[in-house]
């Protein structure tokens, strides 16, 4: 079952929750608006059934809710920022922000952010990158030491989901692509638990490597499998390298080591390369050539990328967002527990 909650007194809530366990208000802000934003969009994977997960994780001290990203070191049009296990949000966003800078600066930047908790919805950088006028990729893994994806033709955990997103500008709004390597995210496979719903075959194996949909394995020794068979493997073990290691994670015997979303966040000026070509017009033009293709059997149009998300954000904007009775229940919780009350 779900309930609707809309977007303005959630994200109060979950503002005030992260105020409740030690979060300044500023960087509380920035959490409830981005996991709200991200129910708005439609991924509810990332929203905010995080607020659990985030509060346990300041409780065990795998957060520290008061600490603020910094620039680590800068080297032409390249930087590492560390996050400080602070809120993964508000890190890759102070790197989303220096990319941006930084691209239209040199034409080209790349930034790492290290030290770095859950992140969140990575597409929320790519595209604060977009909007300053940049192309823009940006790439997550699982630290190189834990996962729930098995490699192609195994059933053991080796990666991460790692994400990969890719970013452009466009004359309305930005031409967004956002896909975790996995066939699911975890996030996903987490929400499917709390409404006690099946998975789509092809995304899991039980722990003895047995093709399953039952989401409630997950934690019984199953696996994730990368999309797109062998293909979604091999970038998933790039993902797991790249960021990690230019974000300067350390190893997992080292007393350092510690689990979190190794960012790497790439910006690209156009007029960098092609003063001469308006890449905006190019976009929106192949953007309308794709949305004009015929739909085949069983599909009534061909959708662009981000077009899903926008047209939920509109619903949601206005209907409020469906949150599965669990999810909702750990809220109240949250707030009985630090004697918050729940806005109207």
């Amino acid at each position: 079952m779900t309930r609707i909650i809309h977007a303005e007194p959630l994200e109060k809530l979950c503002r005030e929750i992260f105020r409740a366990v030690g979060a300044p208000a500023d960087i509380a802000a920035v959490v409830a608006e981005s996991l709200v934003q991200t129910n708005l969009m439609g991924h509810d994977s990332h929203g905010v059934l995080r607020v659990k997960q985030y509060v346990t994780m300041i409780e065990t001290g795998m957060i520290k809710p008061e600490q603020r990203p910094r620039l680590r070191k800068r080297f032409g049009a390249t930087a590492m920022v560390t996050g400080g296990y602070g809120f993964g949000q508000v890190g890759a966003r102070y790197a989303a922000e220096l990319a941006a800078e930084m691209g239209g600066e040199h034409g080209i930047a790349a930034v790492s952010l290290g030290q770095s908790t859950h992140v969140g919805r990575l597409g929320e950088y790519t595209a604060m990158i977009a909007a300053a006028g940049l192309i823009s990729i940006g790439f997550t893994s699982g630290t190189m030491y834990s996962g729930w994806v098995t490699p192609y033709g195994g059933r053991e955990r080796t990666f991460g989901t790692n994400p990969m997103s890719f970013a452009l500008p466009c004359a309305e709004g930005t031409l967004l692509l956002d896909f975790a390597t996995a066939g699911i995210a975890h996030g996903k496979m987490v929400l499917a638990q709390a409404k006690g719903a099946p998975l789509p075959s092809g995304m899991l194996l039980d722990k003895a490597g047995r093709p399953s949909t039952d989401a409630s394995i997950l934690d019984d020794g199953a696996v994730l499998l990368p999309m797109g068979a062998h293909k979604g493997s091999g970038l998933a073990m790039m993902m797991e390298i790249i960021p990690t290691l230019l974000a300067g994670h350390r190893p997992i015997s080292s007393p350092e080591f510690h689990f979190g979303n190794p960012t790497l966040l790439i910006a690209l000026a156009p007029a960098a390369f092609d003063e001469e070509t308006d890449f905006v017009q190019h976009v929106d033009a192949l953007k309308r050539r794709v949305k004009a293709v015929k739909p085949a059997a069983g599909f009534a149009e061909v959708l662009t990328p981000g077009e899903p998300e926008a047209r939920s954000y509109t619903e949601r904007a206005e209907a409020g967002i469906p949150l599965p009775d669990a999810v909702w229940a750990d809220l109240r919780a949250l707030a009985d527990e630090y004697a918050i009350t729940i806005p109207e």
